[in-house]
């Protein structure tokens, strides 16, 4: 397709524009594993499938030690070296993100609100550890997590409607900070729940310790294909077999990760009313942005699946002036959104072939938006409606 579609979403072309991003699992993806169990069965399936509803302890411990631990973003001294270098990379290139984010805001005209929003679907705290590092670093912007207080903060969705400015010393002059807010439509392991309708956030320093338990049971591989095998003959509990001390372990581990206040991986995601209440506030929030004049919204990481945030773009598109960019991490993930959604107004950047090598990770979609590199990133990849 024309090179004039590889233009258009160059940070050099965005700039006066209401810029939003949607970033999803794919981003992270390099450090924190996917849903995935083996080839038949993920967590969502599993907490969803009724044959497994007498485990459900044992697959939520499963579920935190495997993946939801990662979210954290702690070095652990139990930590192998390729996972500590995988989460410093990931860490990077967040941190590279956020910078040129803010870099771009600043290229905003006197009369523009310089804002950019990041709607992300994402537990772990990347955006906010790579945030806090620029910032150390007399990075000059606001970060916006929604929330507002001193020795208690909580979350409220309002707080993404503000500005900071600075003004010089005798007031001669003012000019508006940058600020980047952070939407996190499906939880975060830094939230907390107060109560049915309230959440505290606050970013640990260590791992919850009601959930840093060590139990010598089967891991989730095992345990799946044991429940497979004997579903006939046997419920999920019978086929593991868990000695009361361990069944009594994982209530209590339990009990403490539903404080979390994250949307669990099963299919009825939004039952609790703290989540009904947060979530549906950021998709009007979501909607309201996408509504705006010129404004884009750049996909990656994103896989669609969510009905409610896809049919919230969907609508959206009516608006003559928005424009959504999709990057896609494989070729064939171009064809999987387009049969979720589809319309002319979405423009898709994938690679050109099948290439296990050619791939839109995170360090190749910073670089084709900013150019960090000054290498060619659009090669090996196309654009396509």
């Amino acid at each position: 397709m024309s090179n004039e579609l590889f233009k258009a979403f160059r940070a050099s072309e965005l700039h006066d524009k209401n810029i939003n991003f949607l970033i999803g699992s794919g981003a992270s993806a390099s450090y924190i594993p996917t849903l995935k169990i083996n080839d038949d069965k993920t967590y969502e399936d599993i907490l969803t499938d009724n044959k497994y509803s007498d485990i459900k302890n044992f697959i939520y411990y499963q579920y935190y030690k495997d993946i939801l631990k990662k979210s954290f973003c702690f070095f652990s001294k139990d930590d192998a070296t390729v996972s500590r270098k995988r989460r410093r990379d990931t860490l990077r290139s967040y941190k590279e993100l956020i910078d040129n984010i803010v870099l771009l805001i600043n290229k905003k005209g006197a009369n523009q609100i310089r804002r950019a929003n990041i709607f992300t679907t994402n537990y772990d705290l990347f955006f906010e550890n790579a945030s806090d590092r620029l910032l150390s670093n007399s990075t000059n912007f606001i970060f916006n997590d929604g929330a507002r207080g001193l020795k208690k903060r909580y979350l409220q969705i309002s707080n993404f409607h503000t500005s900071t400015w600075h003004q010089g010393t005798n007031d001669l002059y003012k000019f508006e900070i940058p600020t980047i807010n952070l939407i996190k439509m499906h939880g975060s392991v830094s939230w907390k729940k107060v109560s049915e309708e309230r959440i505290e956030v606050n970013y640990p320093s260590d791992f919850p310790k009601g959930l840093e338990i060590d139990l010598d049971i089967p891991d989730i591989q095992t345990a799946v294909q044991l429940v497979e095998d004997l579903s006939f003959i046997q419920t999920a509990k019978e086929s593991l077999d868990l000695d009361d001390k361990d069944e009594l372990a994982l209530e209590e581990f339990r009990k403490e990760y539903d404080k979390l206040a994250i949307v669990n991986p099963t299919k009825a995601k939004f039952e609790e009313t703290v989540f009904q209440q947060n979530y549906y506030q950021s998709l009007r929030l979501l909607s309201y942005e996408l509504e705006k004049p010129q404004t884009v919204l750049i996909c990656f990481g994103f896989s669609f699946k969510d009905e409610h945030i896809r049919e919230i773009i969907s609508r959206s598109l009516s608006n003559p002036t928005l424009i959504v960019y999709v990057f896609c991490y494989k070729k064939n993930d171009k064809s999987t959104i387009k049969e979720l959604i589809n319309n002319k107004k979405i423009v898709f950047i994938y690679p050109e072939n099948d290439d296990n090598d050619n791939v839109i990770d995170i360090k190749r979609f910073i670089d084709c938006i900013f150019s960090i590199s000054g290498n060619d990133s659009m090669e090996g990849l196309t654009c396509g409606l």
